[in-house]
């Protein structure tokens, strides 16, 4: 009978909880639609005049009366006009090969190093592994000098090549992905090796193309945090300018001249890419993040 009553407020508790986040993440998600929605209203405005009107009266948050679709046209145009050479094409190439060239490099070179810790082991790889643990609580502030120096140091201020840099011995997914390895098995690199495979082989041909939905998923979130980076364009790559510098620098440039719908338009067309990658593969992201740290 005492069990029973364990249960049951057990049960009862658990309820709660639930209920409890539920009605927060409720909160939290419609606190996020609130800013795309007043994004979308400002976006519609007819012209500066109209906008400037609806903020004398108060009325920011209200359906114009003549939605102005045509405020996303004149956003391709506008958001180029940052310097003489840039096209709005030139700004989409740059973020696209920006953004998958650095997500793909930083989250490969965390395969390799976690995928021979995990399997490789020994006191080096320990110490390697109790390093990365070290490097992920160490406090970094205050380095972007000493980059800045040693990227030019090296040739690589706006050059392509600067990509190399995003290749780190621990990345921002090291632990995500060390658990990633972690669930797999050690049995078919084994028999590979029976069949007369080589490291290199059990690696690119076995162990890797099954921790490819894990890598995928950690590929999806790093693909849309280097997609909203322009600090790294203000610093190291004005001559390729990508989608996010091109609207800060809109903003300054324009600061008291700016055509505000058309700049919420561009930022909800350079938002476009990152939704269409997050809701296309949104179950990806949660049940591979979940599921190598659920068994990490």
């Amino acid at each position: 009978m005492k069990k029973h009553g364990t249960k049951v407020r057990q049960s009862l508790s658990r309820k709660i909880v639930f209920t409890v986040a539920f009605f927060l993440f409720v909160l939290y998600t419609a606190y996020i639609l609130f800013f795309f929605l007043f994004g979308v209203l400002i976006a519609l405005k007819t012209d500066m005049q109209a906008y400037t009107a609806d903020q004398i009266n108060k009325r920011l948050f209200s359906w114009p009366e003549h939605p102005a679709w045509g405020n996303f046209g004149k956003a391709f145009g506008e958001l180029a006009m940052i310097d003489s050479k840039s096209t709005f094409l030139s700004i989409l190439w740059n973020s696209v090969w920006r953004t998958s060239g650095s997500a793909f490099l930083s989250i490969m070179a965390s395969a390799m190093v976690c995928y021979v810790l995990v399997f490789y082991r020994s006191r080096f790889t320990r110490f390697m592994y109790n390093l990365g643990l070290f490097v992920a609580i160490l406090p970094l502030y205050g380095s972007a000098g000493s980059m800045y120096k040693l990227l030019e140091n090296l040739g690589l201020l706006n050059n392509p090549l600067i990509l190399v840099a995003d290749i780190s011995l621990f990345g921002g997914y090291f632990f995500y992905m060390y658990a990633t390895f972690k669930t797999l098995s050690w049995d078919y690199a084994e028999a590979a090796f029976i069949d007369g495979a080589n490291h290199f082989q059990v690696f690119f041909k076995v162990m890797l193309p099954m921790a490819l939905p894990g890598i995928a998923a950690l590929f999806i979130m790093q693909f849309i945090g280097c997609w909203n980076n322009y600090e790294s364009t203000i610093l190291y790559m004005k001559e390729y300018p990508n989608l996010s510098y091109a609207l800060y620098a809109y903003d300054e440039v324009k600061k008291y001249d700016a055509n505000v719908p058309v700049y919420f338009a561009g930022v909800l067309v350079a938002l476009i890419p990152v939704l269409a990658l997050f809701f296309a593969f949104q179950n990806t992201i949660m049940e591979r993040v979940y599921l190598g740290g659920l068994k990490g």
